[in-house]
């Protein structure tokens, strides 16, 4: 990766005026991607600011504003006055990095939102949300005007509403927007508002959504999203694609008949594998995007697990190969399914998948890790996941089952397995 570019030194400099960091901050030793700049190093605290950004993954690297496609300004969500800023970028966006887009977090002081999650507050919480607004269409005229051809406003929850609020208040100045699970507040799903409260959220979504008028436009409204309690009794969905429609813009909305479910249904692994590459493509500059509705399909069959591609389940034999093959179960204290695959044993070592499945609601986040050095002690195999995370394996003396002990930070999850009748 080459130095950065005057030009990407200039816009970083243009982001700073609204970051305002303390000497402190600048002297810490903090990640930063290849290319970056170390002021916008990841894992930065507040440290008494409203605002302040980052980028959003430390381990891709950043192109800048003269190589990038474009520059996404993601923005998290707001639980009352809960750090928020913490939170993970989705790992679809990883999928915008790798296709040539630069990502950087905006992040929020939660001392300084004006949100709470009861008593109906959700004027107060929209009023802050309007300071935001304000915030994210000064950061892209910025990027803009110093190099940034394309600017995309993304965000989930409250951040998600706030992208397509400066999208509809700045036309022409965003490329696209990608709103998940957009809310307006917090105080939803603790009953407080009731249905009023239900339908003076869905009345302020929909009626940004008919004031978009530029740009494409994303925007994801989940089954059984606990932040709209209504949503699948009186359906949404029919109503924000004609609201869509009705701008002439071209959209993708994903809803009715989403695989996933659940709030936070957009940060899954499920969703970056599933809908990630049409998102991407949706959103790319030498991609058409005619107006009115673009599809982005779920899988024909949903599997109960994400797996490596290509990977092949072996059959069990006798001594240490008794071990091989795919061991299923469900972890007894959360319901989470967890499959295990053994792909080799040999000198002591195992290499193995580990891999966790959405659970019976369809809204924990499935993923997968293999692991390649995996320690073998007769009938134990354990296995270093590393964050303090430990996981022992124990086989039966007949080799008909697996029980699993998983060592936490915060305690213990346990699950027995046995043989798993699927395929990849």
């Amino acid at each position: 990766m080459t130095r950065p570019s005057r030009i990407w030194a200039l816009a970083t400099a243009v982001l700073l005026a609204f970051n305002v960091v303390p000497a402190s901050s600048r002297a810490e030793t903090k990640p930063v991607p290849a290319g970056g700049d170390p002021a916008l190093a990841c894992g930065q605290m507040p440290e008494g600011r409203a605002y302040w950004t980052e980028y959003a993954f430390c381990d891709l690297p950043v192109r800048g504003p003269g190589r990038a496609k474009g520059l996404i300004f993601w923005s998290h969500g707001v639980s009352g006055k809960n750090v928020e800023y913490a939170t993970t970028t989705p790992p679809f966006l990883r999928d915008f990095v790798q296709a040539g887009w630069d990502v950087i977090k905006i992040d929020r002081n939660n001392l300084y939102e004006t949100c709470t999650t009861g008593g109906g507050n959700l004027l107060n919480c929209w009023t802050g949300g309007t300071r935001h607004v304000d915030d994210l269409i000064e950061r892209a005229k910025a990027a803009r005007a110093q190099g940034y051809q394309r600017v995309i406003a993304a965000g989930q929850s409250f951040g998600g509403a706030i992208s397509v609020e400066a999208n509809a208040r700045a036309p022409e100045l965003f490329w696209a927007v990608i709103a998940m699970s957009p809310g307006h507040g917090s105080d939803a799903a603790d009953g407080s508002g009731g249905r009023g409260t239900y339908y003076t959220l869905d009345k302020q979504l929909l009626d940004v959504l008919a004031r978009q008028r530029s740009g494409r436009i994303v925007v994801s409204l989940p089954p059984f999203d606990a932040y709209s309690p209504n949503r699948d009794s009186d359906p949404i969905w029919p109503k924000a694609r004609a609201a869509l429609q009705g701008t002439g813009r071209p959209f993708v909305l994903l809803g009715e008949g989403l695989p996933i479910n659940g709030h936070g249904a957009a940060t899954t692994g499920q969703f970056a594998a599933w809908f990630g590459d049409c998102l991407r493509d949706f959103v790319d500059p030498a991609h058409a995007a005619p107006a009115g509705e673009t599809k982005c399909l779920s899988p024909q069959r949903v599997p109960d697990f994400l797996l490596p591609a290509g990977l092949k389940i072996p059959a069990a034999g006798t001594g240490a190969a008794r071990w091989l093959g795919a061991w299923e179960g469900t972890y007894i204290e959360d319901g989470r399914p967890l499959l295990i695959v053994v792909e080799s044993v040999e000198n002591g070592t195992a290499k193995l998948v580990y891999s966790t499945g959405a659970g019976a609601h369809r809204d924990m986040s499935m993923g997968f890790q293999r692991y390649t050095r995996a320690r073998v002690e007769g009938d134990k195999i354990t296995v270093d996941r590393g964050g303090g995370r430990a996981l022992t394996l124990t086989l039966s003396a007949d080799g008909t089952r697996v029980d699993a002990l998983h060592m936490l930070a915060g305690g213990r999850a346990t699950c027995s397995l046995s043989r798993w009748a699927g395929e990849p």
